[in-house]
């Protein structure tokens, strides 16, 4: 029994550490609501092992913009937890938002991105729902 357990456990061990790795690199990254394209995320690795993300956005008059920064912890091979700051300015949604986060990024289906749970406390739900997405 105990050896079972220790094979599943390496395994899940090798997945987790695979998918870690897989997230290394620049990625598209933004707000559903920044009309001009999206911006890039960078997540990298520090001498710790610790993955972090520096993302942006920006409008093409640089009015509007989302960035996010912070360190990211693996979930699992589908979610990960970004603990962090996140700036958001849309004039024609919520407006400022400027606040320490906490919140999962989940990829569902075969979606080629992961798409922020947490959506709605951005925003009041009647007002905006954002769309805060990290691609492959």
């Amino acid at each position: 029994m105990f050896i079972l357990f220790y094979s599943i456990s390496l395994f899940g061990f090798a997945q987790h550490s695979k998918f870690k790795t897989s997230l290394i690199g620049q990625h598209e990254f933004g707000v559903q609501f920044i009309w001009d394209g999206y911006g890039t995320a960078e997540i990298s690795k520090d001498e710790q092992g610790v993955l972090n993300i520096k993302g942006e956005q920006y409008s093409t008059n640089k009015e509007e913009y989302v960035l996010l920064e912070g360190v990211i912890t693996v979930v699992d091979e589908r979610n990960f937890k970004i603990k962090g700051n996140l700036k958001l300015f849309t004039e024609g949604c919520c407006g400022l938002l400027d606040r320490e986060v906490d919140y999962t990024f989940r990829k569902t289906g075969s979606r080629k991105y992961w798409r922020l749970k947490e959506r709605n406390d951005l925003c009041d739900q009647y007002t905006c729902a954002y769309y805060l997405d990290i691609f492959e």
